[in-house]
Order: structure tokens, then sequence, then C-alpha cells
């Protein structure tokens, strides 16, 4: 496979397939108060601006919007959003190396890939059940992605990218300012719900995970941080759930709810209940708009530059 170099990401053509991508997926203004339509009505001043930023290496990306969306069980899910002109140099980059990361996920991963979705991992788990694997693993990690080690994530791209200002570009958005409407802080882990990147960036860092258990042997179904395990005994469901837990340890994660069961007792995977030989979707609901809790003003650019600019 062509490794793709940061020439390609600045592409005129690359850089406008990529905003309208962005313009598809919608989505606010961040930090700046540049709406799509407005970065739209000068598009190519804008690319023309942000191609030369990247081949002169001058990018660098403004700090990410933060808001509070309400999760529906009255808990609160920040998600930090990257002005329009940072997702599109996102989206030119995935476009780009995307491939590379797809071609090393494991087969077990279904989450942000083209093609997955849950009802596979319905079709895979009553698979497994027809197969004899009747005992479950149930878990989930514990504030999967606002606990990513920084060092170990860019240690991984190092492997999977091989254009070293790619990868400075990885890195300049893994450890992003965020603008939460009091100040600009630097994110020291975790990566970011709400940026283009951070889907695939989550599968690459769980992969050793999913590689571990898969070459111990291990029916693994993972859908972003929440996964389940199935063998036939629960002897192996105990070793499995220790072996998680080490594995996730080395990656500096841990686990957040974990519990044992088998099919006759039934559990919930993703939305869905397994019972025995059943697999029960509730009816469908009418989707509740996501309700914005927290939602900052623009950051005063002029005074935030200048800040940058004088060191302070």
């Amino acid at each position: 496979m062509k490794k793709p170099a940061l020439r390609e990401v600045a592409n005129q053509s690359v850089l406008n397939n990529a905003f309208q991508r962005v313009k598809e997926n919608r989505g606010c203004a961040g930090v700046d108060g540049i709406t799509l339509e407005k970065f739209e009505k000068n598009l190519k001043v804008n690319t023309d601006e942000l191609r030369k930023e990247l081949l002169t290496k001058s990018y660098r990306p403004l700090p990410l919007l933060r808001i509070l969306v309400d999760k529906g069980n009255g808990e609160a899910r920040a998600i930090s959003i990257p002005a329009v002109r940072d997702r599109v140099a996102q989206t030119a980059v995935l476009t780009l190396i995307g491939p590379l990361f797809e071609a090393e996920f494991e087969e077990c991963s279904y989450a942000y890939r083209k093609g997955r979705s849950v009802k596979q991992v319905v079709y895979k788990i009553r698979e497994y059940y027809e197969d004899g694997y009747v005992w479950v693993v149930g878990a989930d990690i514990d504030v999967f992605f606002d606990s990513v080690d920084h060092d170990i994530l860019i240690k991984k791209v190092k492997r999977v990218v091989k254009d070293k200002e790619i990868v400075r570009l990885i890195d300049l958005w893994i450890r992003a300012e965020v603008w939460d409407g009091k100040s600009v802080k630097c994110l020291e882990k975790g990566i970011s719900q709400g940026s283009v990147i951070s889907p695939v960036l989550a599968n690459l860092f769980l992969d050793t995970f999913d590689e571990e258990l898969m070459r111990k042997g291990y029916k693994l179904v993972r859908f972003s941080d929440d996964f389940i395990i199935l063998s036939r005994q629960r002897e192996e469901a105990v070793n499995a759930l220790q072996l998680s837990d080490r594995v996730l340890e080395r990656l500096s994660l841990e686990l957040d709810k974990a519990e044992i069961v088998n099919f006759d007792q039934g559990f919930e995977f993703l939305g869905v209940t397994f019972l025995k030989s059943l697999a029960m979707v509730p009816f469908d609901k009418p989707k509740r708009e996501k309700k914005i809790l927290h939602y900052p003003r623009p950051l005063n650019m002029p005074v935030y530059f200048l800040k940058k600019n004088k060191g302070w």
C-alpha cells in the first residue's frame, strides 16, 4: 500500500473533497465562530490558506470548543469540537491514512468502521452462541476517551504512519487545547469526542487489546469501549476477565463495570437483550434531540493569538 505524504494531504482537490465531507456531516462552528456557510463562502481562499500552512509546516490547530450534551440519563457528556478548518485538515489526513489503520484492525472490532454496525454484532453473537459459547464476560472501559495516554497512542501511530509530518499533525490534534468558556487548557490525556480523527485513533489504541484476547483464543466482540467475551465454560470466562484487566492496565486503562453471565440468565449489550436463543431489540422510539447543557461563547481570537505570541 502506498505510503501517504503531507504534500498529498495538502492537495487542493483533497482539501476540497474533505470540505464536502465535513459539510455533509454538518456540525456547528468552532471557537472562531466560523460556520460551514461562512467557510464555504470563501472556500478557495480558506483552502488555499490551509494548504499553504500545511506545506510550510506553520499549521497549528485552534482550540477545541467544549460543549456539554445531555446523555439522556441525567449525566453530561463533553463534546470537543474542532474549528471547521481543522475538521477539513483532519478529514484530508484521514482520507489518506484511513486504509492504513483499517488494515491493522481486527475482525472483532465493530465501531466506527464502514459496513459495520450493531446488526453485525448481533449476528456474530448469535453465531458464537450456536457454536456453544454460552458464557459471557460483559464489560466496558472506565472513562476511556478521557483516559487515553498520548505517548502510548503516538507510538502506535508511528508504527502505522511513516510520514513524520503527518504524525506531527496527529500529535497536534491529540494534544489539543480546549476552550470551555472560561479558560484555554491543554489536553494532558484523552482523545476528544467530536474530532474527526478520534474514532480511528480509539480503535488503534485498543487494537493491542483485541490482538491479545484473540491470540489467546477468546471470542471477543468490541464496539468502541464496550465489549463482551464469549466462552464455553465459566472458568474460561473468569480467565478472560483477568486477562482483560491485565492488558488494559498495560494501556493505563481500567475496567468500569464487568460481569460474568450466561445466555440462560440473559444480558444486555448495545441496547440489545440476549436471552437463550433470542436477541430482542426494544420497539423503535422517536430519537430525542441531544439537549445542549452548556455552549461556550466564541473565543476572543485576537486576545488568544496575542497571548500565544507573547507566550503568556
